[in-house]
């Protein structure tokens, strides 16, 4: 075994900590904005889910990534992703997200990996049960 280092050596680095706030490990999704509009399935559509468009923060006149599209299937986190499919996401919800380019020129980019902004799921704004 080797000799233990000498008391005056310095100590290694202590672990890093988890993030706070229930964030899922991993890199950091690049991009935070609102939902600036959301829709409901058609009733009697089975296999249907909601979606809407998202808005990037700071894209004003073409210099950001535009309206991008989001499938309720597309949120990460459960809570958020639960109460987009009942509910329904409210205009303005904060939220982090990546994109993805589209297969075609003819599609919209996708918001993927959406997660809520503020670390919660957002709460359902008082529409659930009394």
């Amino acid at each position: 075994w080797p000799d233990p280092p000498p008391a005056s050596a310095p100590r290694p680095a202590a672990r890093p900590r988890r993030r706070a706030r229930g964030r899922p490990p991993g890199p950091m999704p690049k991009y935070i904005g609102h939902v600036s509009n959301w829709n409901f399935p058609r009733p009697g559509k089975k296999n249907s889910e909601g979606y809407g468009f998202v808005k990037a923060d700071g894209d004003r006149s073409g210099d950001g990534p535009g309206d991008l599209f989001l499938y309720a299937d597309s949120i990460k986190d459960s809570k958020l992703r639960s109460e987009a499919k009942i509910f329904g996401l409210k205009n303005g919800t904060r939220i982090s997200f990546d994109i993805e380019e589209p297969a075609s020129s003819r599609r919209s980019r996708l918001a993927i990996n959406v997660i809520p902004e503020s670390g919660g799921g957002g709460g359902a704004g008082g529409r659930g049960r009394p």
